[in-house]
């Protein structure tokens, strides 16, 4: 189950178990045809300091910025924001995702900070839907890739 918090600097904290190993869920994170099978309809990765981030979230919906730092297995902080968007413009914002071992499960925690007042819904709606996307992929489940965003 996904628990939401958010901190004084309205970071948007999400966190997640997923019973696979970290290694795996890593992948899920980085390379683009793993990420494709969760998240997105159209990615363009870099995974490494300074490198591109580009992801088609729905189909009309592009979110961009570059990757800060990638330490496998442990974790991914990219910059990211909405092509297009005045409110939150590509790279005016952080996502960091921390991945850590327990038993033979992984903690997901990913934290979204950043991100200007009023958007903290919209974007825990996002994040909530794709994490427990990412969960059913990382533990060898599949899904209907046309499956829209909810409302």
């Amino acid at each position: 189950m996904t628990d939401q918090q958010t901190d004084a600097a309205e970071a948007l904290h999400l966190t997640e178990r997923i019973a696979a190993p970290r290694e795996t869920v890593f992948d899920f994170l980085v390379e683009p045809e793993m990420m494709l099978r969760w998240m997105g309809t159209e990615v363009d990765l870099e995974p490494e300091p300074g490198g591109k981030f580009w992801l088609n979230a729905t189909g009309t919906d592009i979110a961009s910025g570059t990757y800060v730092k990638v330490d496998r297995p442990n974790c991914v902080v990219f910059t990211w924001g909405w092509e297009g968007s005045s409110e939150v413009p590509p790279g005016s914002s952080t996502v960091s995702i921390m991945l850590t071992t327990d038993g033979d499960d992984t903690i997901v925690d990913l934290f979204h900070a950043g991100l200007p007042g009023g958007s903290n819904d919209e974007h825990s709606k996002g994040w909530t839907y794709f994490l427990g996307r990412l969960v059913i992929v990382s533990t060898g489940g599949e899904i209907d890739a046309s499956d829209p965003l909810p409302a």
